[in-house]
């Protein structure tokens, strides 16, 4: 389970357990997302304990490549455990959400190579295609991990297959961001602010998301059992190391 919260401004301020990191105490969950425990019990004795932290490797949106380390906490309740990710990544992906939708509207509306893009944000310049591009339009308002939770109530029930239908999609999500069709050096100005404002307050289990201040909706299948969570981005053969 991954909360979604407002812990920096950028980055550099969670990277590599830095001085300017929140504490254990400050990103404590105010209760259990599993099962509704309050973080301290009427004595003031800590139910949600901290539990660690994992590390991640983030392409950040003006930073380049980076590792995060992600708080955990374990509650004593259920015996589940619960993280705190930064409002500027979706749970495992490899890139923040703004540079995502970056490529997207370079690709789909700024009519940009994929070569091109891939340079922009670290890719190699051997001149290969770059994959994840067709994978987020694809997966956008779709996938639990891109947005999906917001397909339905925009409209979008099947994945892009075409440019057309990605760019479609994309104007969709630009309306719910309150984002105008914008030449692309004006639009990226917006775009960091916008696109947080859309994850900001959410906790992700995979399979969907939902505000911190309510229960999850419906009970998924395969529910989370308090072992280690999986670190892996959903991008095609994810690992530990950034993607080629």
């Amino acid at each position: 389970m991954v909360i979604l919260h407002s812990l920096a401004a950028g980055v550099e301020q969670v990277c590599a357990r830095s001085a300017g990191a929140p504490s254990v105490e400050e990103l404590r969950p105010r209760f259990c997302t599993h099962c509704g425990e309050l973080a301290r019990d009427s004595n003031g004795g800590v139910r949600l304990e901290g539990h660690g932290l994992y590390s991640r490797q983030v392409r950040g949106w003006k930073e380049g490549w980076v590792v995060v380390w992600v708080r955990r906490y374990w509650c004593r309740s259920c015996k589940r455990t619960m993280s705190r990710l930064p409002d500027w990544l979706h749970p495992w992906r490899w890139y923040a959400a703004a540079v995502i939708i970056e490529a997207l509207y370079r690709y789909l509306i700024g009519g940009e190579s994929a070569q091109e893009i891939g340079v922009r944000f670290g890719r190699s310049t051997d001149g290969h295609d770059w994959p994840s591009l067709r994978r987020w339009r694809e997966q956008l308002l779709v996938s639990p991990t891109l947005w999906g939770w917001l397909g339905k109530r925009l409209g979008v029930a099947n994945a892009a297959k075409s440019k057309d239908g990605g760019c479609a999609h994309l104007m969709r999500f630009f309306g719910e961001m309150h984002l105008k069709r914008e030449a692309v050096a004006k639009f990226v100005g917006e775009l960091w602010r916008a696109v947080r404002g859309t994850l900001r307050g959410l906790v992700h289990d995979r399979h969907t998301a939902w505000p911190l201040l309510q229960f999850r909706p419906e009970k998924a299948s395969g529910a989370d059992s308090g072992r280690s969570p999986m670190v892996s981005p959903t991008e095609k053969d994810a690992g530990r190391d950034p993607p080629v």
